[in-house]
């Protein structure tokens, strides 16, 4: 984790002003490890949880068997292609750290009747990284919901549960973010680049047992 984390922090430095698409571009123009943009991480596993769109689609281009179910295996391709044609049928993250590639990834659901199929670890992946942005104005609550929404939607998926969690987040100095930081990663993060507009990274070496048990801002008394 150390090695992602320092990573990071040299291309935070290097890519200022900040800018989330040069971001990730460049961190994955200068490692060995693979920095896969937009993963998706989970498909819709039956017609019958999908939008009348992404049905419609994926039945055009054979991605549905006889039964109404979506595909188990995909290659990088395809998934490249799908995820521009029919979002609606995709779970996706900010960036999954690899350190090999895959021509396939396969997806399964955890019980029949699951909304979602899976990504399966192929024994290569090392962490999700999440990247929020806020401006002036950021609300704390605000913040830390959404970031309790990406954690939350990573740890239903196991595979992911058992791997690091990084977020890396862009906020005004006296936004309040480093209360989130400290209650959800501890002593485990840092400020990269300092200034009126702070880029911070927090991580957990396993996002399952990251504590989200307690808030920062009680859901009755989050700002609505």
């Amino acid at each position: 984790m150390q090695e992602i984390i320092a990573h990071l922090e040299k291309v935070l430095h290097e890519v200022q002003p900040f800018d989330k698409e040069k971001f990730i571009e460049a961190v994955d123009a200068d490692s060995h490890l693979h920095w896969k943009a937009a993963f998706p991480v989970a498909v819709v596993h039956h017609k019958a949880r999908m939008t009348p769109q992404a049905e419609s689609s994926l039945q055009e281009q054979d991605m549905l068997d006889l039964q109404g179910y979506s595909h188990e295996s995909y290659d990088t391709d395809t998934l490249k292609r799908l995820i521009q044609e029919v979002p609606d049928a995709f779970k996706q993250v900010s960036v999954l750290v690899v350190d090999a590639e895959s021509d396939t990834y396969t997806y399964r659901p955890k019980r029949p009747g699951d909304k979602w199929k899976k990504v399966v670890n192929n024994g290569g992946f090392k962490a999700v990284v999440e990247i929020s942005e806020y401006g002036e104005g950021a609300d704390v609550c605000k913040m830390e919901s959404e970031l309790r929404d990406l954690m939350r939607s990573s740890k239903e998926i196991p595979s992911l549960k058992e791997i690091g969690f990084v977020w890396v987040v862009v906020a005004p100095e006296q936004s309040g973010v480093e209360k989130i930081l400290k209650h959800y990663f501890e002593d485990n993060y840092l400020c990269a680049e300092c200034g009126h507009r702070n880029a911070y990274i927090g991580w957990g070496e396993k996002l399952g047992e990251i504590n989200m048990r307690y808030f920062v801002c009680p859901p009755n008394k989050e700002k609505r």
